[in-house]
């Protein structure tokens, strides 16, 4: 009880004096005679564990844009033991779903398919599972158990629920109810990831919008959001144009099919900027470099991102259209030059619209927040406060998403089920990207049957998503395909069958047991010398009637090749989490 209100004192000492420092500042910064500052006092930060003590260095001149960092320049960084997850209750803490059985024979194909590939998952090791990472992961799981986000979880649900039913036709029917605890636990384990990146004086990279996966003993809750895509891997760093950052990463195997930086801005997510993989400098080993600061690039810098006052986060999308040829590339950050960490970076203000900015806007005002220093270990009912207010981004988040399927955005009228129009840009989505969605009704024996032409795009995928917009159990079931996975037609397009029955066809994507659910088609690596733009057309069957829609000679697919084909599935998704199972 003591230490609890040791603290609380703490705490709320910190807090008050950052309040005054911050009064005062606005005060003096409003006097015409302060000038807006362009930097900061310079100081090096790498990729950190967040529960680590402060180590800010202040020198004097901030150093050039692509100075290499010596041995002594790392020699002062403390070295972390490898972190362990606690583990949570059967009922919290979500195991691998298990593989649907088949025959000694077919499995017996299965194996045989997986030696042919010659890939190994546990032979390798996964350049997601980061110290940073399992970091990460521990205390996110830690903060989704107290209080303010249990509360949090019980609002979100209610306010999930009144939106689906409000926009969907037939409202919510019981497959889908079923998963909305689920579907909220996720959110609420991605905002708990959301909430550790909130401070970009101690930037690290960190994977998120993850499904449960199991790796170095530890079994991790999903965080899966907002039409996720199983072909990509997403992570996020936090920056902030007061400070400069180098990204440096490594692709290995074969290139991915699409790799994007975009700088996001404020708490909303904006994208401000994207720097394409097609349009960076790599080594000939696959190595790169990107340096993000508040200044332009210099002329001829390719491997550069410009920063701005409310710039909060970059997010790193990794590709795989293949998923047994092209692992996730290698990424990490550092912070070399920059004001020292802060309470005030601690609680996330510079992510606070209008206060953010204008303190990133201000020498002045950075200076003086700069003062109050950053706790060493936050309380965990802090950081569950904080998770709760990112959590309640999800009110208005999810409605946005949801109707993204539902409605027009063109007349703004509800759209009827398994209808999906021409790819268009969407604000919500990736800047570079095109996608179609919709949300389907299908019977056990119905199928949608999607007719594709990618057009100008190097990459298309079609996923299912339920009525909560998050991807199902995509390891052990074909519920995605992608242009790579799937079958083409002798004249480039692509006929996909969705629906919750085999349908015996190689390109079968399954709605994993859903009758109803969501889709958002994306179109990527699109070439804009070309005008030929990605089209889609969508009809809904019976099975019986499936013969007449598909393509001529569309050949029967039998349970033994089902049976290899989720074998490779499988095998290039443990990829991402190997060595896996351990």
């Amino acid at each position: 009880m003591a230490r609890t209100q040791q603290l609380s004192a703490q705490v709320i000492g910190r807090v008050g004096a950052l309040a005054v420092a911050l009064g005062i500042g606005v005060a003096i910064a409003q006097h015409p005679g302060v000038a807006v500052a362009d930097d900061t006092a310079a100081a090096s930060t790498p990729a950190s564990n967040p529960r680590t003590a402060d180590r800010d260095a202040d020198p004097q001149s901030r150093p050039k844009r692509h100075q290499a960092r010596t041995q002594s320049d790392r020699a002062d960084v403390p070295l972390r033991p490898r972190a362990r997850l606690t583990r949570t209750a059967a009922d919290d803490a979500p195991s691998r779903p298990a593989t649907p059985d088949a025959s000694p024979a077919v499995w017996a194909l299965a194996g045989a398919a997986r030696r042919e590939l010659g890939i190994d998952a546990a032979g390798s090791t996964s350049p997601l599972g980061t110290e940073q990472q399992l970091e990460a992961e521990q205390v996110a799981a830690e903060t989704v158990q107290t209080l303010p986000v249990k509360v949090m979880k019980r609002v979100l649900r209610k306010a999930w629920l009144r939106t689906a039913e409000r926009e969907y036709d037939g409202g919510v029917d019981a497959e889908n109810l079923a998963r909305l605890d689920k579907a909220v636990d996720e959110y609420a384990m991605g905002a708990a990831f959301q909430q550790q990146l909130l401070d970009p004086m101690r930037p690290t990279v960190v994977a998120q919008v993850a499904p449960p996966h199991t790796w170095y003993g530890n079994e991790v809750p999903g965080s899966r959001i907002l039409y996720d895509n199983p072909d990509t891997i997403y992570r996020f760093t936090a920056v902030n144009k007061t400070s400069t950052y180098v990204l440096s990463g490594r692709f290995t195997g074969d290139m991915p099919a699409d790799t994007t930086f975009s700088v996001l801005t404020g708490l909303s997510g904006t994208t401000a900027a994207v720097l394409s993989a097609r349009d960076l400098q790599i080594d000939d080993d696959g190595r790169f470099t990107i340096t993000l600061s508040g200044d332009p690039a210099a002329p001829g810098e390719r491997n550069h991102l410009q920063l701005t006052a409310d710039s909060t986060l970059v997010a790193v999308r990794n590709t795989l259209s293949d998923w047994n040829s092209q692992p996730p590339m290698e990424l990490s950050v550092d912070r070399v030059s920059g004001p020292r960490d802060s309470l005030f970076a601690q609680l996330g203000g510079f992510a606070i619209p209008v206060i953010g900015p204008t303190v990133s806007s201000s020498r002045l005002l950075t200076t003086l927040v700069s003062v109050i220093p950053p706790m060493k270990n936050p309380p965990r009912i802090l950081r569950g406060t904080l998770t709760a207010v990112v959590m309640a981004l999800g009110l208005s988040r999810e409605a946005t998403y949801i109707k993204v399927a539902t409605t027009d955005p063109q007349t703004g009228e509800r759209v009827t089920p398994n209808v999906l129009r021409d790819p268009s840009r969407n604000a919500e989505f990736l800047a570079t990207q095109l996608q179609s969605a919709g949300y389907f009704d299908i019977a056990d024996d119905q199928a949608l049957v999607v007719t594709v032409d990618p057009g100008n795009a190097g990459y298309f995928t079609v996923p299912v998503t339920d009525l909560w917009t998050i991807t199902g159990d995509y390891r052990n079931e074909q519920t995605s395909l992608n242009n790579a996975q799937a079958r083409p037609n002798a004249d480039g397009t692509y006929t996909l069958v969705i629906s919750p029955t085999d349908p015996g066809v190689e390109n079968w994507v399954s709605t994993g047991g859903l009758n109803r659910g969501t889709l958002s088609l994306r179109f990527q690596d699109l070439d804009p010398a070309s005008p030929d733009s990605p089209t889609v057309r969508a009809v809904l069957v019976p099975l019986e009637k499936l013969p007449d829609v598909l393509p001529a000679g569309t050949p029967a697919f039998t349970a033994a090749e089902r049976a290899a084909q989720l074998a490779r599935r499988q095998t290039g998704y443990d990829v991402r989490f190997a060595p896996f199972p351990q």
